[in-house]
C-alpha cells in the first residue's frame, strides 16, 4: 500500500466516531425499547424479568420515565462526541455508575447492570480512541479495570459475601445461630432442601430429615441445631444444638419437648454425614436434576440458574465426594447409632493429621447446661481439657469451622449460655418422702464423687478403678493433644489445655434423669439398671425414642415404636460394653429405689 493509501489519523478518528454514536444510539433504542413497555404494562415487564413484584407501580413507570429522559441526553454524544464532549462522557459514565449500582441490588436486578456494562465497554473504548488515537493503552486499561474490578465483585458477592445472621434471644442464637461452619463446611440451601425429596432411598424412613431424628419448631424455617447463613449464597450448617439439644415426651402422642443444651438424644449424625455422601454418589446429582426439583418450590433469578449449574451443584458434588471419602474410616467401626458421636476421631484425623488407627471413640451425646456451677471440673467424658472456652472453640472446629471463618462473638455468647442456663426439672410427680430419704443415701454413697463440692467430684477416676469400656479413652491420644495445643498458633486465640488422661469424669448429676441411656457410652437404658450387676443389665435395647419412662429414668428401650425408630444397641459390640460403675449395685432394693426418687430431684 502506498503512502497515499495509508488512512489518516482524521480517517481513523472518524471511524472511532461512527462507532462511539452507532453502539451510544444503540443503548438509546435499548432503553426506550425496556422503558416504554414499563410504562404501559409495568407488571408484565416485570413477570417478564423474573423481577419482584413492586408496588406502588407508580415508581416503576417513574424509573422508566427518568431512564427515557436520562437516554435523549446520550444524542448529541452520538451526532458529535468532538462538540459535545461532556455528553460523550456522561453517556460512558453513566453506564458504568449504572453497572456499579445494580452490583450493589438484589441478584434479581443483575441483568439490568449487565446491559449497561455491555455498552459502557465498547462506548469507552471508542471514545478513548476518538479523542487520542495514542490512548489505546488507556482504553485498554479502562476495559481492563471495568471487567476485573465488576468481575471480582460479582464472584465475591455471589459466592464469598457473608451477612451476618443475628438472633436477639440467647436460647434462639444457641439453636439457629451461626459458629462459622457455613463458608468451609456449608451446604447450598436449596441442594440441601432439595436432597431428601429427590434420595429418600437413602434415608432409614419417611419424613425427610427427620427420619434421622432431627427435630423443627413449629414455625421455624431450620431445624434445631442447623444454620442458614449467606455465604455468597444461603447456606447450611450445623452448630453447636446439634449435638446438644435434647427431647422428650411424656405419651407418644405429644409434641416433643425441646431441651437446649441437652444430649440430643434422637439425632442420628453419623446417618446424615452417610446420606449426604450417598446422594452425591448417585449419577442423578446432577445439574439439571436439582435445578428441576429446585424450580417447583422457587424461581431463581437467572443469574443464580447459572451459578447453581456451573459452579454451585458441581462443586457442591465435588465436597461431599470428598467428605464422603473423609469419613471412610467410619466403615470400618461400629455405627454411633442416635444419640451417640465419635467426637474427636473425625478432627483427629482431618484436621490435626494424626495417622489413622483402629480406635473407637463412640460415646453419647453429653448435657452441657448449668457451666457456672460446673467451673474448674474437668470437661469431656475422659477430662481431655478443663478449659471451657476452649472446649467450645474446638466444638465449633468439630462442627465444621475453620480457623478463619470461626464466629468467636457468636461462640462467646453460646459460652454465656449454656454457662448461665439451669438443668431442667423432673417432669413427672415425686415422691418427696421417698427422696428425702434418698437425699441421705446420696449423701452417704454417691456425694464424694457427684455432688458440687464432692472431693472427686468433676475429676478424672481411673479406668481400672471404674471399670467401663476403655475404648473413648483409648481413642485420644497424646499426639492429638499436642496437635490440638498447637493447631491456632499465630491466632488471635489458641489451645493450651488439652492433654492425655487415664480415665473417665467423675461428672455432676444436675439433670440426670435427661441424660439418659447412662455411661460414657450410653450403653445403660435406665437408672435402675445401673444399680444392677453388669451381667444383669439389659443386654440389647432400642436407643433414640424420645417417650419417657419416668418410672426405670429413662426413655423407652423396648417395643414397637422404639424398634421402628431406635438404633438397635448391642452391649456384645465392640465398644459398646455395659461394664463398670458397680457402685450402689449391693444396696437394698428399697435403699435403691430412694435413692433413685432423689436422683430425680438433682
Amino acid at each position: 500500500m502506498s503512502s497515499k493509501e495509508q488512512p489518516t489519523d482524521s480517517n481513523k478518528r472518524a471511524v472511532y466516531a461512527k462507532w462511539f454514536g452507532a453502539i451510544v444510539l444503540l443503548g438509546v433504542v435499548v432503553n426506550i425499547g425496556l422503558s416504554i413497555p414499563t410504562l404501559l404494562i409495568p407488571t408484565t415487564m416485570l413477570e417478564l424479568f423474573g423481577f419482584p413484584e413492586a408496588l406502588p407501580l407508580v415508581w416503576v413507570r417513574f424509573s422508566a420515565n427518568l431512564l427515557i429522559l436520562l437516554s435523549l441526553f446520550y444524542i448529541p454524544a452520538a451526532i458529535d462526541p468532538d462538540r459535545y464532549r461532556a455528553s460523550a462522557w456522561f453517556a460512558v459514565i453513566a453506564r458504568i455508575a449504572g453497572f456499579v449500582f445494580f452490583l450493589t441490588q438484589p441478584k434479581d436486578y443483575l441483568i439490568l447492570g449487565l446491559i449497561d456494562v455491555v455498552f459502557a465497554i465498547p462506548e469507552g473504548i471508542f471514545l478513548l480512541l476518538y479523542l487520542e488515537s495514542s490512548a489505546v493503552v488507556g482504553a485498554i486499561a479502562l476495559s481492563l479495570s471495568i471487567l476485573i474490578g465488576g468481575g471480582g465483585y460479582f464472584v465475591w458477592y455471589n459466592l464469598f459475601r457473608e451477612v451476618p445472621v443475628h438472633y436477639e434471644s440467647q436460647v434462639d442464637h444457641f439453636k439457629y445461630g451461626s459458629i462459622g461452619a457455613e463458608n468451609d463446611e456449608g451446604i447450598p440451601y436449596w441442594i440441601w432442601m432439595m436432597l431428601p425429596r429427590l434420595f429418600p432411598e437413602y434415608l432409614p424412613g419417611p419424613g425427610g430429615y427427620t427420619a434421622l431424628g432431627i427435630t423443627w419448631e413449629q414455625g421455624q424455617e431450620m431445624p434445631v441445631g442447623f444454620t442458614k447463613k449467606t455465604v455468597g449464597f444461603p447456606r447450611v450448617a450445623i452448630n453447636c444444638a446439634t449435638c446438644h439439644a435434647a427431647t422428650y415426651r411424656k405419651i407418644p402422642e405429644a409434641i416433643p419437648t425441646i431441651i437446649p443444651t441437652g444430649p440430643s438424644n434422637t439425632f442420628d449424625l453419623q446417618g446424615y454425614i452417610r446420606f449426604l455422601g450417598n446422594c452425591a454418589s448417585d449419577p442423578r446429582f446432577t445439574s439439571g436434576y436439582l435445578l428441576d426439583a429446585i424450580s417447583y418450590e422457587t424461581d431463581l433469578p437467572l443469574i443464580d440458574k447459572l451459578l447453581y449449574k456451573l459452579v454451585i451443584i458441581p462443586q457442591t458434588r465435588k465436597a461431599l465426594l470428598a467428605q464422603k471419602d473423609e469419613f471412610a474410616w467410619m466403615d470400618t467401626r461400629p455405627n454411633w447409632g442416635r444419640g451417640r458421636i465419635d467426637p474427636f476421631n473425625p478432627i483427629k484425623f482431618a484436621e490435626l493429621e494424626q495417622p489413622l488407627d483402629n480406635t473407637i471413640g463412640n460415646s453419647d451425646m453429653m448435657a452441657i447446661w448449668n457451666h457456672k456451677d460446673h467451673q474448674g471440673l474437668d470437661l469431656h467424658w475422659d477430662g481431655l481439657t478443663t478449659s471451657l472456652r476452649e472446649s467450645v472453640l474446638s466444638s465449633a472446629i468439630g462442627d465444621g469451622a475453620s480457623r478463619k471463618s470461626i464466629d468467636l462473638a457468636g461462640l462467646e455468647r453460646v459460652e454465656q449460655f449454656i454457662t448461665e442456663v439451669d438443668p431442667p426439672a423432673f417432669p413427672f410427680t415425686i415422691n418427696q418422702p421417698l427422696a428425702n430419704q434418698g437425699q441421705k443415701l446420696f449423701e452417704a454413697n454417691c456425694a464424694s464423687c457427684h455432688a458440687f463440692g464432692g472431693e472427686r467430684t468433676g475429676t478424672v477416676i481411673p479406668v481400672d478403678e471404674i471399670g467401663s469400656d476403655r475404648h473413648r479413652l483409648d481413642m485420644w491420644t497424646q499426639g492429638a493433644a499436642d496437635a490440638y495445643n498447637a493447631y491456632a498458633e499465630g491466632y488471635d486465640w489458641d489451645f493450651d489445655a488439652f492433654r492425655k488422661t487415664d480415665g473417665y469424669v467423675s461428672v455432676p448429676l444436675d439433670g440426670l434423669w435427661l441424660r439418659a441411656p447412662y455411661l460414657h457410652n450410653g450403653s445403660v437404658p435406665f437408672l435402675t439398671d445401673l444399680f444392677k450387676k453388669p451381667e444383669d443389665r439389659t443386654p440389647v435395647f432400642y436407643r433414640g425414642y424420645d417417650v419417657y419412662d419416668p418410672d426405670q429414668v429413662g426413655f423407652v428401650a423396648s417395643g414397637p415404636e422404639a424398634e421402628k425408630v431406635g438404633f438397635r444397641y448391642d452391649t456384645a459390640v465392640e465398644g459398646n460394653s455395659n461394664a463398670g460403675h458397680e457402685y450402689g449395685v449391693d444396696l437394698p432394693a428399697d435403699d435403691q429405689q430412694a435413692l433413685m426418687e432423689y436422683l430425680k430431684t438433682l
